[in-house]
């Protein structure tokens, strides 16, 4: 998801729109638990017998219950910048907020990110695209219009003093107005009510991706298909590691081959079911350990995607 002004939006206010920030768990019991131990994976996890997963129909991941949708972080950004262009013209300003489409708006999509989770996934796709992002729905679009700097009054006004960059104190005025805490950003946090802190539900699915790579069972399982890939004529340790050597804007005949290879790898040495089922298990134990903080962050993010639709409908 992508706002070409938001670029200029300082780190506080990013960490806050998208609810990325530092919040500790807590025990049964109500108390603070250190975040080291809400997440740490054994890892002498092992899964009897692994279902077989084709590459290109991964399951639901048990984290993805918990993980906000794509949609719903586009409209707390969306009705964060309704507020923003409503404060700016307050002082003056002219600030136009980056309008996502409805199909943005109504996207089911998460961070899990099942279709390219454990790199290229679709054989057909693969045999067109490569390693590369495929192109669909592309073709004719326009690029985003330049989005001209702000002058330094609006940069004052925008961001305020949550930036020591902008010299803005307590009490500076533009235009003869005083200019909120933290900005018009900040005023726009305070009018949804977004607390900056970062779901246990995104902890969750960043920490048992990591986790599973350091597994065992997972190492075998990509060591059977890099000796796959490796028969093939292609050497890869991993499967991301092809789509860290991606170059170009189209994919070569080489890259073409290797991309071809590595599904029809992951499928004969049943990679992704093994991984999955890993990574499930990961997920499954820490759900369980953070299941009240995991509804309390629930219950708040509702809330506050509630009152952004609010937002919206009245622009």
């Amino acid at each position: 998801m992508k706002y070409s002004k938001f670029t200029r939006v300082s780190s506080a206010l990013v960490c806050a729109v998208l609810l990325a920030g530092c919040g500790a768990s807590e025990d049964d019991g109500g108390n603070p638990r250190s975040e080291e131990e809400a997440l740490a994976v054994s890892d002498r996890l092992t899964v009897a017998d692994p279902a077989v997963v084709a590459a290109s129909d991964i399951p639901v991941f048990p984290i993805e219950k918990y993980l906000p949708k794509v949609g719903e972080d586009a409209r707390i950004a969306a009705a964060s910048g309704e507020l923003i262009r409503e404060c700016m013209a307050g002082f003056g300003f002219a600030y136009e907020p980056p309008a996502p489409s409805q199909e943005t708006l109504d996207s089911g999509e998460n961070g899990a990110n099942r279709a390219r989770r454990y790199g290229v996934s679709s054989a057909s796709s693969a045999a067109v695209n490569g390693f590369h992002l495929p192109k669909d729905g592309l073709a004719g679009a326009q690029p985003p219009p330049e989005v001209p700097p702000m002058s330094e009054a609006e940069n004052k006004v925008f961001i305020g003093d949550q930036d020591p960059a902008t010299g803005v104190a307590p009490g500076d005025k533009v235009a003869g107005k005083e200019i909120p805490p933290g900005g018009c950003s900040g005023e726009a946090q305070r009018r949804l009510k977004i607390e900056p802190r970062q779901r246990m539900a995104e902890k969750i699915n960043n920490v048992s991706f990591a986790r599973s790579q350091e597994n065992a069972q997972v190492k075998k399982a990509l060591q059977e298909w890099s000796a796959c890939m490796g028969r093939a004529g292609h050497t890869y340790k991993t499967p991301l590691d092809a789509l860290d050597r991606l170059t170009g804007e189209t994919p070569s005949p080489a890259e073409l081959s290797a991309a071809k290879a590595d599904v029809k790898c992951k499928d004969s040495v049943n990679l992704v079911g093994v991984w999955f089922a890993v990574e499930s298990e990961i997920q499954e134990t820490l759900i369980a350990r953070n299941e009240e903080v995991l509804a309390q962050d629930g219950t708040s993010f509702d809330a506050l995607v509630r009152r952004a639709s609010e937002e919206i409908a009245k622009s």
